[in-house]
């Protein structure tokens, strides 16, 4: 009996030693997911254009990414591609297309942790600069005739970023983000007799010319260096100047990660 108890105590006190400095080396580098990341996402999509017209337009909406980042030992960066298209938008009868891109770049820097229902949670903020742009065609009906008016816009802001990603266990995360822009050079389509006297584009707050986008995601981590995601995304663009453009859209996002 005395010689099991020596053979097992030591075998045990040997485990944790082990455990013991794989916990200990999760920090706000090991934990965070860099590489490529690619997205698809289905949702839904609402825009209004009073360039055009006052009515709001509305159906389905693909969403396409690809993401790089990377992490160093002080700070990450992200560079990020969105695209969406639809053909699929309309109000009553009358139907519409859509399209819009999304380029950003974000850094990002450790700001500390906090315990969560006995988890740790590990937060980021950073600067990010964005570059989103828009188009929307309406095919519009009249007897003998159809026309296709076209309206467009651009974003082109200086924001800032957060990040939590709330580990789970070895195999699970839960990951927020949050972006926002503060100030943007933001133009879009106007008629210039209405507004002869003021010009498109120009420099806007973020309470005139506004881009949110934010993301809640459950990852897996299949093998040590792929990751799947499933996520909700949600995007408002705005801007509230000249006759009015908001846009919003709710996604579900399919994403895998390849770890380089």
């Amino acid at each position: 009996m005395k010689t099991k108890s020596r053979i097992i105590i030591p075998a045990i006190l040997l485990i944790i030693s082990l455990q013991t400095p794989a916990q200990e080396t999760l920090n706000h580098n090991t934990i965070f997911s860099p590489g490529i990341f690619l997205g698809y996402g289905q949702g839904f999509y609402v825009v209004k254009d009073e360039y055009i017209s006052k009515e709001k337009y509305s159906g389905s909406m693909p969403y396409y990414n690809v993401e790089w980042v990377r992490f160093h030992k002080r700070n990450g960066y992200r560079l990020e591609f969105e695209y969406w298209k639809t053909t699929d938008i309309s109000n009553n009868k009358i139907s519409a297309e859509a399209q819009q891109f999304n380029f950003n770049q974000d850094f990002f820097y450790p700001i500390g942790n906090f315990s969560l229902f006995s988890r740790n949670v590990y937060a980021y903020l950073g600067p990010s600069v964005q570059l989103f742009y828009y188009e929307i065609y309406y095919h519009f009906v009249s007897p003998g005739t159809f026309i296709t008016p076209t309206t467009f816009g651009i974003i082109g802001s200086l924001g800032i970023n957060t990040e939590f990603i709330y580990w789970v266990n070895d195999k699970l995360n839960v990951e927020g983000f949050l972006r926002s822009n503060l100030i943007s050079f933001s133009g879009k389509e106007i008629d210039e007799r209405k507004y002869e006297d003021e010009s498109s584009p120009a420099i806007l707050s973020v309470f005139t010319a506004t881009k949110i986008d934010a993301e809640l995601t459950l990852r897996y981590f299949l093998i040590d260096r792929v990751s799947l995601s499933l996520g909700y995304r949600f995007d408002l663009s705005r801007i509230n100047k000249w006759d009015p453009y908001i846009a919003a859209n709710n996604n579900i996002i399919i994403s895998v990660n390849f770890k380089i």
